[in-house]
């Protein structure tokens, strides 16, 4: 079943809630090919939250960044992020390798991103930063949900240069077989500290080792799972 990756007491009096749905949750990509995602969506949002609308994205790898001011709002747009400032906001991020963040602000902001290799590259991670420091302003910290590991992530070797070179050699690795593989999550670590956020939790779930997971680089399955994140008032229920 989906759980908890983070709750969190914000100083603003709002309260923030990030799951992570997983295969038994069900298949959560937007192309909904049995019809059933809505039905998905209520159950793990939870009766209590009021709301069943979801801001959920066309991801494309890129770097725009939606603000939400209602629940479902900006839905369908095409983006890799959204950010809200308003409670009861639901917003979610589908992958199935790639790695999904939520940027928490402690003046009570939230962002959810969807964060794979090329949209680490091209500042994804930066763009929401920013976004949500322009929206409530004031710290904020990251939680970095189930993506692939370097045991996992056999890279090309011009795109690894390309990454490295953005970053440094730590996100320089090897996979089991000794091949050369990328440190997805060490990237995204090191775009967070260029965006200037150093409090960070990430998840030690492998999506292609763990069988929790969904991963397209494993099976080619098109499924996804998503992070889903809320911010509600301190008295205000969660994501169930």
């Amino acid at each position: 079943m989906s759980r908890a990756l983070a709750r969190r007491v914000l100083p603003s009096g709002h309260v923030v809630v990030v799951r992570m749905s997983e295969i038994v949750d069900g298949d959560l990509a937007v192309n909904d090919p049995d019809g059933l995602l809505e039905e998905r969506r209520c159950s793990l949002e939870g009766a209590e939250s009021g709301e069943s609308s979801w801001t959920w994205l066309n991801q494309t790898h890129g770097i725009s960044v939606v603000t939400v001011e209602e629940p479902g709002g900006a839905a369908g747009s095409e983006a890799d992020a959204a950010i809200t400032r308003y409670p009861g906001c639901v917003l979610s991020v589908q992958v199935a390798d790639c790695a999904p963040v939520a940027l928490i602000a402690d003046n009570g902001g939230l962002a959810v991103a969807h964060a794979g290799w090329r949209g680490v590259l091209g500042g994804i991670l930066e763009e929401a930063s920013e976004a949500l420091r322009s929206l409530v302003g004031g710290p904020q910290r990251a939680v970095v949900g189930p993506c692939i590991h370097p045991c996992c992530y056999e890279f090309g070797s011009e795109d690894l240069r390309r990454v490295v070179g953005v970053f440094s050699r730590e996100v320089e690795a090897v996979t089991r077989d000794g091949h050369p593989a990328l440190d997805l999550s060490a990237a995204v670590v090191a775009s967070l500290e260029k965006a200037g956020v150093n409090d960070f939790e990430i998840d030690g779930a492998c999506t292609s080792c763990d069988d929790r997971y969904w991963s397209h680089r494993a099976t080619g399955s098109g499924s996804r799972q998503a992070m889903v994140a809320v911010l509600t008032e301190g008295s205000g229920s969660d994501v169930a």
